[in-house]
């Protein structure tokens, strides 16, 4: 057998060996330039066979530009004599035309007598066994970001390096409302195409969520914000996956090296302060680093002087607000959410998204935690003079459930006050609940023995399927109030609630839903059969001053406010109306339109094309937009409008607004136009009715002129 010409029974010992392998194998005779590759490389990437000639040039073809060159360069060395091995990092482009990073490592064999080369053999490592990839976006991790950063301040070329910190400006929304597999999907994608756009020699990472590093070598201000531009222009763009359609806004902060002169592990957070900066700033936007911008340091520090100096001193300056949770339909009165609120002799009102994570940080989280679980039995105990029933929920940080003595703290002021335990609920963020389950075991199942009840809290924005929802052990779920503000968007937000309520149920779960701000918001959820609701609907965080006077004393005071029983939910789905069906049976003639969410006209009928003295529909939809002036009557641009309309109805249901049209003549055409939102393919369209009011306004002007006697 000749091991050049891969006889039958050499390819099978090897396809043997290759196929106990994962990663990607092949093994080539170099004096006939042929390669005999593994299945799994031949069934990734687009080779001609498992015997491939030419296999350099082949897999070379695959490499991504920015990569070639090292790729050639380190395979010449070999050939040359100058090192028998190849070790390298580089992406390469799979059959699904993605570009993912590899680890390619092999060893060329010479002829002992002539020292020419004879074979190879070489290995690739996908990048699931490369601890350095992220294995969403295949791009380098954190981790070889600060090698490369050590690599620059090693050499001597820090000072002209710039960074560029990028974060998807509202992520969540599309993890929460599309799934996070969907989300993975996004952030592959905004991988790839960030990979296209870079210049060549510039460096990208995947940080932790959603965000990522560019790393240029050399970076002066004009060309660092010359790339954010063209990553801003690209979002601009309409963008698709798995067949939705999805949007999305980057905020940056950038870093010009030279400028700051610090050592290398400030690069990055001066990038973080920037990029923080320019989320405050309304996003969508880059923020270059100054020095000014420490100051909230400064910041920091004298809030920690005075939170430390307020636990000190008997917790002044921290206060409780109080939320009330009302039953789902008719929003009775059940109970309240006590809220930590802190007031800062210098700075003012602190939201709890700045000074908690300074309380947990410091460790004041403990005593300030047990204080607000006191202060909030003890007012519960209060109401519950009026309210036989009435609970209290407590917000717990994850800190305090992992102590080992919370469990008893919480028994201790449960019997320092007589509340029965069962009228105390305590909150714990989804999140923390899938990633700590083993260290909540023992704590949850000592509050549960106690009759405490336990909370999941903003479920739907963390890890959680509804599979995995019955694994944990607690009482009550509540939904995030981004579904619920979104419930009306498509079905898989009105459905994802509607399971989640039925399989919480079947588990022996309540559901809450949070964030309820409208009418129509607490007519779903009162549909959906959830059991209660909390938002500003029926009321914002108020003092327990106020809390006691308006709903303690008035538990029933929201009464007016539900929504009438047993309305079937498909009712609501499309949130029709009496009026609104009025309107639309009184368009004469009944010209009709459709508008997907992507503010395209894809429908229209008859008395649409020959109310504007069209052809065919074809025309209609075409020209749509030329059939109005640049400006309506109130001074708004009609794009503008439009727009705004046709959201307004996907969003609340319906708009109802006056619109001047004109025919492709110029003869004015004044209208009523109704939009409405209905169900269509698993999807929402709006339809929208146009009522030509030509013979109205006709009549409007001869009863006038008949008034006056003229």
């Amino acid at each position: 057998m000749k091991q050049d010409n891969f006889e039958v029974e050499d390819r099978e010992i090897y396809a043997a060996l290759m196929e106990s392998i994962d990663d990607y194998v092949y093994i080539g005779d170099l004096t006939s330039d042929k390669y005999f590759i593994s299945q799994n490389m031949l069934d990734d990437f687009e080779l001609p066979g498992r015997m491939v000639n030419d296999l350099v040039s082949a897999w070379g073809a695959l490499i991504h530009e920015k990569d070639k060159a090292r790729f050639f360069n380190s395979i010449q060395d070999m050939l040359d004599g100058r090192t028998d091995s190849h070790n390298e990092e580089y992406q390469i482009r799979n059959r699904q035309g993605q570009y993912i990073w590899v680890h390619c490592r092999g060893r060329l064999y010479r002829d002992q007598e002539s020292g020419r080369p004879r074979s190879f053999v070489g290995i690739v490592k996908k990048p699931t066994s490369i601890g350095k990839i992220d294995q969403v976006t295949g791009l380098h991790t954190h981790e070889k970001y600060v090698e490369a950063i050590e690599g620059m301040a090693a050499a001597g070329v820090m000072s002209k390096a710039g960074m560029i910190l990028l974060g998807i400006d509202d992520f969540s929304r599309i993890n929460t409302l599309k799934t996070h597999h969907f989300g993975d999907i996004v952030l592959r994608y905004v991988a790839q195409d960030l990979m296209r756009m870079l210049p060549p020699g510039t460096m990208l990472y995947r940080f932790d969520g959603d965000q990522f590093a560019i790393l240029l070598p050399v970076g002066n201000r004009a060309t660092l914000f010359r790339i954010y531009e063209k990553i801003q222009n690209f979002t601009i763009e309409p963008h698709f996956a798995e067949g939705q359609e999805y949007s999305f806004t980057i905020s940056a902060g950038a870093v010009c090296f030279s400028e700051i002169g610090f050592i290398e592990e400030d690069v990055e957070k001066c990038a973080a302060i920037a990029l923080k900066e320019a989320k405050a700033m309304g996003k969508n936007r880059c923020v270059f680093f100054a020095p000014e911008m420490l100051d909230y340091k400064v910041r920091e520090q004298k809030i920690l002087q005075e939170l430390a100096g307020s636990v000190r001193e008997g917790f002044q300056g921290f206060h409780l607000a109080y939320q009330p949770i009302t039953d789902a339909t008719d929003l009775t009165v059940i109970g309240a959410e006590a809220l930590l609120r802190f007031h800062s002799d210098t700075y003012g009102a602190l939201g709890p998204d700045e000074f908690i994570p300074l309380l947990e940080n410091t460790g004041c989280i403990f005593p300030v935690g047990r204080w607000v679980l006191s202060q909030a039995i003890k007012t519960c105990v209060r109401w519950r003079e009026k309210i036989d029933d009435f609970t209290i929920n407590v917000n717990v940080s994850c800190l305090q459930f992992k102590d080992d003595s919370f469990a008893s703290v919480v028994e201790e002021e449960l019997k320092r006050y007589g509340l029965p335990p069962r009228y105390l609920t305590l909150e714990m963020t989804e999140t923390y609940f899938v990633t700590n389950k083993e260290n909540l075991a023992a704590t949850i199942s000592y509050l549960h023995e106690l009759g405490c009840k336990i909370a999941m809290d903003d479920f739907g924005t963390g890890y959680s399927s509804l599979g995995r929802l019955t694994e944990f052990n607690i009482d009550v779920v509540k939904i995030d109030r981004l579904f619920v503000q979104s419930l009306n968007a498509n079905h898989y937000n009105y459905s994802f609630v509607e399971a989640v309520i039925r399989l919480c149920h079947r588990a022996g779960m309540k559901v809450c839903i949070e964030g309820v701000e409208t009418a129509l918001q607490q007519q779903n959820v009162s549909a959906l059969h959830a059991d209660s609701l909390q938002g500003f609907y029926v009321s914002r965080p108020v003092p327990p001053e106020d809390f006691q006077q308006n709903f303690i004393e008035h538990p029933d005071c929201m009464f007016a406010k539900a929504a009438p029983k047993n309305i079937p939910s498909q009712y609501l789905r499309m949130s029709g109306d009496k009026d609104l069906l009025l309107s639309m049976m009184d368009a004469v003639p009944l010209a009709l339109n459709l508008w997907n969410q992507n503010y395209q006209n894809v429908e229209c009928n008859q008395a649409a094309v020959k109310l504007f003295g069209l052809r065919e529909e074809a025309e209609y939809l075409d020209r749509f937009f030329e059939l109005s002036p640049e400006f309506q009557p109130d001074g708004l641009p009609s794009m503008q409008k439009a727009r705004d309309k046709i959201k307004e109805a996907f969003e609340q249901g319906k708009s109802v607004f006056y619109w001047m049209h004109c025919r492709l003549d110029g003869e004015s055409i004044p209208c009523e136009v109704v939009l409405t939102r209905l169900s269509y393919k698993n999807e929402y369209v709006v339809a929208g009715y146009t009522k030509d009011l030509r013979e109205h306004d006709l009549q409007a002007e001869k009863e006038f002129l008949d008034l006056v006697g003229l």
